[in-house]
């Protein structure tokens, strides 16, 4: 099967990536640190199953499978970075109606990180994040959140929308594909969660 050339700029970044996050659901391990930005979809997906404290596979016993804790990690590590750019809404922000409803997405941010923290600590995998320094979609990479500390007033805003549009897009599409692909129930209804809260949000958003 042929590649695809190289993506460029971050549409066809994101049009990777997404691909990549679909092998990862459909498959019983996440893919590792090396599978970043401008690597060729055909390129192997490295499939190790995360592990508990204790140093055995985790998800492997009781409801929990491997996609569900990829999903569990992936959504924390989504969530901590809106997390940080939402803070900055109330000192950068410009309209009061796109900062009325980021209150609202910061509202159900912290919420959403509260209950994945505490399934993910049911797993026995410890909180760390095997995604940080990723850059992918959901995720504000380095250069953008400099850019978003910097902006203010109607730049700001337009940075925020974007960036946000972007992770309630791809948290929607990833818990659509959690709830197909996923084991543990309670799991699959927090992503049903948080799939009707990023759609509606997203809808919502102030033009």
């Amino acid at each position: 099967m042929a590649k695809p050339a190289p993506p460029t700029g971050r549409g066809g970044r994101a049009q990777l990536v997404v691909t990549l996050l679909c092998v990862l659901l459909l498959l019983p391990g996440c893919a590792g640190s090396q599978q970043r930005a401008g690597t060729p979809a055909g390129a192997a997906v490295t499939n190790s199953a995360p592990t508990s404290a204790s140093g055995t596979a985790a998800g492997t016993s009781g409801t929990f499978s491997t996609t569900d804790i990829a999903w569990l990690q992936l959504l924390i590590a989504m969530d901590d970075q809106t997390r940080s750019i939402l803070e900055l809404v109330p000192r950068h922000g410009g309209e009061s109606a796109l900062k009325t409803w980021a209150a609202e997405v910061a509202r159900d941010n912290r919420s959403h990180l509260t209950a994945l923290r505490e399934l993910l600590a049911t797993t026995g995998v410890p909180d760390t994040n095997p995604h940080e320094g990723h850059d992918m979609p959901g995720m504000v990479n380095a250069e953008e959140l400099k850019a978003l500390g910097h902006a203010t007033g109607s730049q700001f805003d337009a940075l925020l929308r974007s960036a946000l549009r972007e992770h309630l897009t791809h948290a929607e599409q990833l818990s659509t594909d959690l709830r197909k692909n996923g084991s543990d129930p309670t799991v699959k209804k927090l992503a049903a969660t948080v799939k009707e809260s990023a759609a509606a949000h997203r809808q919502r958003m102030p033009i």
